[in-house]
Order: structure tokens, then sequence, then C-alpha cells
């Protein structure tokens, strides 16, 4: 999740209007937009059967670059794909509603490891730690998609 809020948050900034970008991650997901160690797959809305309402899920991999910076790594990263799952923001309560895209973020539901049985957690962690650097999140604790310094 911290590399993904990373990278996300060089992309579009906390402050940024959510409808602006939602379509801008919509538009770089169709084409596969690579956003430094990650690259964006897709992006679709479902129909939640709990709630009725329906979910934005953006699917993402690791980039090409990240792949190929630790080629001596034995398990296959290459498949490795997660999910954000947002709730629609058209679906969200008018007094809760998110004015900038950080705050919707953070209302993110969960986030899907597709497929997370195949992996041994340990050999991912360890390859993640190999072409990603973690330090500020090691260094300090902090909340999804929020603006540093805060």
């Amino acid at each position: 999740m911290a590399m993904t809020e990373d990278e996300i948050s060089s992309f579009v900034k906390h402050d940024d209007d959510v409808s602006k970008s939602l379509l801008k991650l919509d538009l770089t997901s169709r084409t596969r937009h690579i956003i430094h160690a990650v690259q964006l797959e897709y992006m679709w809305q479902e129909l939640n059967e709990e709630s009725q309402t329906f979910d934005i899920h953006i699917a993402m991999r690791l980039s090409p670059m990240t792949l190929c910076s630790c080629l001596d790594f034995e398990e296959d990263m290459n498949s490795l794909e997660w999910r954000l799952v947002l709730p629609k923001y058209s679906d969200i309560a008018a007094d809760s509603k998110p004015t900038c895209v950080g705050d919707y973020l953070a209302k993110m539901k969960q986030i899907d490891i597709v497929n997370v049985n195949e992996y041994d957690i340990e050999k991912t962690c360890t390859y993640l730690d190999q072409v990603y650097d973690f330090t500020l999140h090691k260094q300090e604790r902090r909340m999804p998609f929020t603006r540093s310094g805060q």
C-alpha cells in the first residue's frame, strides 16, 4: 500500500479535484500508464452485492522497470496484481463527500491482491524491499494519501 500511495500521489496531487483526477486515472489506466514503480492496468466499476452500490476498482501491477531491476530473484513477480477498491464518488453521501482526491482515496474500502494464495508473502516482501525504497515508511507511519508533513 505504501508504494501505491507514493506513486499515485506523484501522479495526482492530494488537493486535486476528485472528478478530474478520476478521469485522469481512468484515461491512463486505458493505456496501462506507468507511474515510476507501478503500472495502472485498468479501472472499472462493479456492483457491490452487499451494499447494492457501485465500487470503483483500480488494478495495478509492478512496472517493467521495477520488474527488471531485480532479475536474479527466483519468484515470478510479473503476475503480481493488486486492486484499490473505492466507493463510487456519486454514491457517497453529500455530507461526507470528499472535496479533494486525497480525501477520496483515503475512503478506500480495501486493497485486494489477486490470487494472493499463490504468493509466498515473505518472498514477495523480500522482493519488494529489493526493488523499492521503503525507508520513509519505516521511519514514520503515515496515513494513506495524506499531504507530507501532516
